[in-house]
């Protein structure tokens, strides 16, 4: 259930949130760069994606410091 959830809010169900996404079919991923709100959902992922990556690489120093 919890990764339906993430997959669902990165999918295109999410964008029923709000209106103005006529535009997004026509500026393609731009579309995700031009519009304020969703630069705020652009930077938590990057975030996301940093702290993921962060935790990953101390997982492989540990391991590595471990053998």
């Amino acid at each position: 259930m919890k990764h339906a959830t993430i997959a669902y809010l990165l999918g295109a169900g999410a964008a029923l949130a709000h209106g103005g996404h006529e535009a997004a079919v026509t500026e393609g991923a731009g579309h995700w760069l031009r519009q304020p709100d969703h630069l705020v959902v652009l930077g938590l992922a990057v975030l996301a994606a940093g702290l993921g990556v962060r935790r990953l690489l101390r997982a492989r120093r540990a391991r590595r410091q471990e053998a």
